[in-house]
């Protein structure tokens, strides 16, 4: 039999890299994408898509290639996006308008580039991954939590909307796992947080510290709950995935303690 039809952006490193080899093992027929062929060289994939999600032609192009080939878009999988570091004092209006383009407008465009394939075909599946930060803010980090909390809230209006139609909206919730996310990271923040005049700088001290000796989940590991969870017959709302205990324990605590832990911690 003939696996499903799985369209996954940001392929050319990480989550949506390691998800392809995943699930073209698994036999499915991935389409992988990126802004450009060249980044997803080597990446295993029925179909390689350039796909840039804050450009809407791109996306017109990419979904007619994908229907070209296979007539059906069984699951998309909005994996593309990136972070930064700075307080929200300091951070750059331009800089959190692109995060937003890509975090929170390129799932928007995506998703309505899909829905009325799937709408059509009374079927389909349509996983965000958002992260823990979606739901638990940290300090110098209000920008990409912000992004994340917008993608919880577009999921869930989505998932309420679509389910009529037969078509599945989940958000899934990663903690740190290890990939080039990180390393993305540092390139477009470490720089403003090493300044030491800012007023900001010890926060920026300790964010740095914390990031060099933080565990991160193993990727194939994630990916095999991913794989796991599209599996499922019927989804449920919202999924963690690689949560490390001490984020589930700060989730359940009440906001004040929560709050009290994280400026010390």
């Amino acid at each position: 039999m003939v696996g499903k039809v799985a369209l996954i952006t940001g392929c050319s490193s990480g989550v949506g890299r390691e998800l392809c080899r995943t699930l073209t093992e698994k036999g499915d027929r991935v389409v992988a994408t990126a802004r450009s062929l060249e980044r997803l060289e080597g990446v295993s994939a029925a179909l390689k898509v350039a796909l840039d999600v804050t450009d809407q032609d791109s996306i017109k192009q990419a979904i007619a290639a994908v229907m070209n080939a296979y007539g059906r878009i069984d699951v998309l999988v909005n994996n593309a996006g990136y972070s930064v570091r700075s307080a929200v004092e300091e951070i750059d209006l331009e800089e959190l308008a692109h995060l937003f383009d890509v975090n929170v407008y390129g799932i928007v465009r995506m998703i309505q580039a899909v829905a009325p394939i799937m709408r059509q075909q009374g079927a389909g599946k349509i996983i965000n991954i958002g992260s823990v930060s979606g739901r638990l803010t940290g300090l110098v980090n209000g920008g990409y939590c912000a992004s994340k909390h917008a993608v919880e809230a577009i999921s869930d209006a989505a998932r309420l909307e679509l389910q009529g139609f037969g078509i599945q909206v989940s958000v899934l919730e990663p903690g740190a796992m290890d990939t080039d996310f990180f390393r993305t990271l540092s390139q477009n923040s470490d720089e403003r947080m090493q300044n030491s005049q800012s007023p900001y700088h010890p926060f920026y001290q300790r964010d740095l510290a914390f990031r060099k000796k933080q565990k991160r989940a193993d990727l194939s590991k994630a990916t095999g709950e991913i794989d796991a969870i599209l599996a499922r017959k019927r989804l449920k709302g919202r999924y963690p995935v690689a949560l490390p205990f001490v984020f589930s324990l700060l989730l359940a605590l009440p906001e004040r303690l929560r709050e009290w832990l994280m400026l010390r911690v």
